[in-house]
């Protein structure tokens, strides 16, 4: 007869990491933040679901949030009886579509437009709006939760606070759109649609250590003291104590999602060098343009460059940077590459545009000169 069966170690430390990269690890559906934020991080905030609590004002049928660097209009699902609250809602920057998006077709744009710049269709980063908008009353309080300061900072700039959320590493899932760099140990605490950076303070203490770059420490529940501060758009807890908590009981992030059809698919539209070039100069970076925005995580590890033929050399090193002013990613190599090679150079698995919508694998081959 056998005895029990025993549990490898390694098996239960992977259940471990599996159960804390849950969906609760995982960027919440919709974001808590502010006006100027929205208008400082337009590619960030780009096609998600986000709430600001902020004053509206406006003329006839335009409505836009009030005091913004840039403005932002707000379309809403039905119009409202308040004029102050929580405004819920998907933000867009206008200049990343073209004009005659279907996915623009729900909303009559040409009054803001008439109003914003003649008539004429913008560039980016410059007019934004929030469509599908409700609101909900929302009144500040005087005990903070981590989502009224992800709401209203400056209301709370130089306060005492203690908060508990989820530590979420160095931002390692995309909570925030932006770091504070203010020390090594900075790690972003989340609750439900909000997150906060945590600065100068080491995440350990009795019978835990947690480490900002790993995924595996993520998902623990920490209640942190400190001194909540501004910097512009920038907002941190300079940390003074922690300690791990019992996980809280969450409001769910009720999230209505306004009818839109889907864009298309991103695609290469131009690349240097051309698909089967010759005799290209060797020591010249790889340059693709892409029709749409794309997500710069996705190329990490989504790039490979490799010669073509029997017994091929190795390839160099090479980085890999995307510009997203341009939609272009260039692909530079630490030496020169081989002479008389065909190199191919791939994008695999796991390049998307911001919206998630996955590139279809690609591939481009070219043949080096002498």
């Amino acid at each position: 007869m056998q005895g029990p069966h025993r549990i490898p170690c390694v098996f239960v430390l992977l259940l471990a990491a599996v159960a804390l990269a849950s969906p609760s690890a995982q960027a919440p559906t919709r974001i808590a933040t502010t006006a100027d934020a929205l208008v400082a991080s337009p590619l960030f905030f780009h096609g998600k679901q986000i709430v600001v609590r902020q004053a509206l004002t406006g003329e006839g049928e335009l409505t836009q949030l009030a005091e913004t660097p840039r403005p932002v209009f707000v379309f809403w699902r039905e119009r409202p009886s308040r004029s102050e609250g929580e405004i819920r809602g998907e933000f867009w920057d206008i200049g990343r579509f073209e004009e005659h998006d279907a996915r623009l077709a729900a909303y009559n744009l040409r009054p803001m437009l008439d109003a914003v710049s003649s008539g004429r269709w913008p560039p980016r980063e410059r007019l934004f709006v929030i469509v599908g908008a409700s609101i909900v009353d929302s009144p500040p309080v005087q005990t903070p939760s981590l989502r009224d300061i992800a709401l209203a900072p400056a209301q709370y700039e130089g306060r005492d606070v203690t908060l508990v959320g989820r530590f979420k590493g160095a931002n390692l899932y995309g909570d925030l759109p932006q770091g504070v760099g203010k020390s090594k140990w900075d790690f972003v605490l989340q609750s439900a649609d909000a997150a906060v950076w945590i600065a100068n303070l080491r995440p350990r203490g009795r019978g835990f250590e947690l480490d900002p770059t790993r995924r595996v420490d993520t998902g623990r529940w920490l209640q942190v003291t400190g001194t909540v501060r501004r910097d512009s758009t920038a907002v941190w807890i300079d940390g003074r104590s922690l300690a791990l908590a019992e996980a809280r009981e969450e409001t769910p992030v009720d999230v209505v999602v306004p009818t839109i059809p889907k864009a298309p698919p991103p695609e290469v539209i131009f690349s240097a060098p051309v698909p089967d070039d010759f005799d290209v100069e060797r020591d010249l970076p790889v340059r693709l343009q892409f029709s749409r925005d794309m997500a710069q995580q996705g190329f990490r590890s989504a790039v490979r460059v490799s010669y073509v033929g029997p017994n091929p050399p190795p390839p160099p090193d090479y980085t890999v940077a995307y510009n997203g002013a341009t939609r272009s990613l260039e692909i530079s190599f630490a030496e020169p590459l081989e002479r008389f090679q065909v190199v191919k150079v791939e994008l695999l698995e796991g390049v998307a545009a911001i919206d998630g919508q996955p590139l279809a694998p690609w591939s481009l081959t070219f043949t080096t000169g002498g």
